[in-house]
């Protein structure tokens, strides 16, 4: 899939581990990426894209992005009732 703006994965530095990414051809959900901790979690409902800079945005599905552009291992997805959908990793 394509992305529109191209980067490497974070450092390791709290500041700069997480990132997020614009799913646009699946309603717009915004995803936040924390590789420090190994998650990311679809915050569509939390944040507002307006206000977060520096968003990638992808034509696809979070697992490919994860997968395909930074090359994680090990998805495992959860969905709760609770809490907003999200996916652990490995790096």
């Amino acid at each position: 899939m394509d992305t529109e703006k191209e980067s490497d994965v974070p450092t390791s530095s709290a500041s700069k581990s997480v990132e997020y990414v614009l799913l646009e051809n699946i309603g717009n959900e915004l995803w936040e990426i924390d590789y420090q901790d190994g998650i990311a979690l679809n915050v569509t409902e939390i944040i507002n894209p307006e206000t977060t800079g520096n968003i990638i945005k992808y034509s696809g599905k979070i697992e490919d992005f994860l997968l395909n552009e930074r090359h994680l291992k090990n998805l495992h997805f959860h969905e709760s009732v609770n809490f907003p959908m999200r996916v652990h990793f490995d790096n």
